[in-house]
C-alpha cells in the first residue's frame, strides 16, 4: 500500500492504532489486566474502499501483531515504568490477557462524514458479555482516533514503553445507554454533536441542546496544561461553574471566536448544556 496521494492511509497504520487501541483500553482486575479483544475499525470511504481488497490479509496480521504485543507485555522485566499503576515492587506480576477465545476484528466504512482521508476511529470492547465479578469499568467502549497525516507510533521500543504512548487523557461519559471513554491523543480535541459540515472529535448522539461544535479541549504542550473553550449555544461548566462562552456575535450576525479559554483542572466534571456529562482526567 504506497503512499501515492495526500494523507492516504496504510495497513500498518491500522495495525499500530489497534495496539494502540488496546493499551489505552486496558482494564486492571488484580492478578489479570484484560486487553481490549473486539475492535470496530472506522475508516473514511476512500480508505476502507482501499484496503477491501486486502482486508482479510489486513485482519490476519494485525491479531499476529496484537498476539505478540500481549506475549511481549507478559515478558518478565526487572523493571516496568507503569510499576505505580498496576501495582509496586513486591506485588505479583499480572497476566495480561483477552478474554474471549479469539480476536474480532471488523472494519467499516464511515457513513456519518465523521472522518476525513486518512483518519482512522477504533471502538474496542473487552469481550462480548459482562465479565462476572469485574465491575462496571469492564463494560466501557474505549474510542482512539488517529489523525489524518499524524504520527503512528510504532513498537520497536518493546512493552515497557507502551501505556504512555501518545494517551494525553481520557474522558469518560455515557452516550446511547452505553459507558464510554474517549482516549485524547492530539493535543487538542473538539466535541460535539458533529455533522456533515461540522468534524468533532468525540461525537456525542445527544439532543439539540448540545451544540454540533460544543467545546474544544486543548493541551499546552510546553507545561502539560489544560484549557476549555465554550463556542455553544447553552453554555458549558466544569465542576459546577460556568466558563465564558467564546463565541461573539457581530453586527450581521456572524459568529466571531475571541479563543477565551478556561483553566480545565484534573479531574473534572464537564458539562454540556445541562444534559450531558463527562467526566475529563488527565494521564498522570
Amino acid at each position: 500500500m504506497a503512499q501515492t496521494v495526500a494523507n492516504q492511509i496504510t495497513g500498518d497504520d491500522i495495525i499500530s492504532e489497534l495496539i494502540r487501541n488496546a493499551d489505552a483500553g486496558w482494564f486492571k482486575v488484580r492478578y489479570t489486566v484484560l486487553v481490549p479483544c473486539i475492535f470496530n475499525v472506522y475508516l473514511h470511504p476512500r480508505d476502507y474502499e482501499l484496503i477491501q481488497p486486502i482486508a482479510e490479509l489486513l485482519r490476519e496480521e494485525a491479531v499476529r501483531a496484537l498476539k505478540e504485543h500481549l506475549s511481549d507485555l507478559n515478558k518478565p522485566r526487572t523493571a516496568r515504568p507503569f510499576g505505580k499503576r498496576f501495582g509496586s515492587a513486591g506485588e505479583p506480576r499480572p497476566e495480561y490477557k483477552i478474554l474471549e477465545k479469539q480476536w474480532v476484528i471488523q472494519f467499516h466504512g464511515d457513513q456519518e462524514e465523521r472522518l476525513r482521508p486518512g483518519e482512522i476511529e477504533i471502538y474496542s470492547e473487552l469481550g462480548s458479555a459482562r465479565p462476572k465479578d469485574f465491575g462496571a469499568g469492564a463494560m466501557t467502549t474505549f474510542i482512539t482516533r488517529h489523525p489524518a497525516g499524524g504520527p503512528v507510533a510504532g513498537n520497536s521500543e518493546g512493552a515497557d514503553q507502551v501505556p504512555a504512548r501518545g494517551v494525553l487523557a481520557r474522558v469518560r461519559y455515557r452516550d446511547s445507554g452505553m459507558d464510554k471513554t474517549f482516549v485524547m491523543t492530539s493535543e487538542e480535541i473538539v466535541i460535539g454533536r458533529g455533522g456533515k459540515a461540522v468534524w468533532v472529535d468525540l461525537k456525542l448522539e445527544g439532543p439539540a441542546d448540545i451544540s454540533r461544535e460544543h467545546c474544544r479541549i486543548r493541551r499546552d504542550p510546553e507545561t502539560g496544561t489544560f484549557f476549555i473553550r465554550d463556542l455553544s449555544q447553552f453554555g458549558t461548566t466544569v465542576n459546577g461553574i460556568p466558563i465564558p462562552n467564546s463565541v461573539d456575535r457581530v453586527e450581521g450576525g456572524e459568529k466571531v471566536d475571541r479563543n477565551r479559554e478556561a483553566l480545565l483542572p484534573s479531574p473534572a466534571r464537564i458539562t454540556l448544556a445541562d444534559v450531558c456529562t463527562l467526566e475529563f482526567e488527565a494521564e498522570p
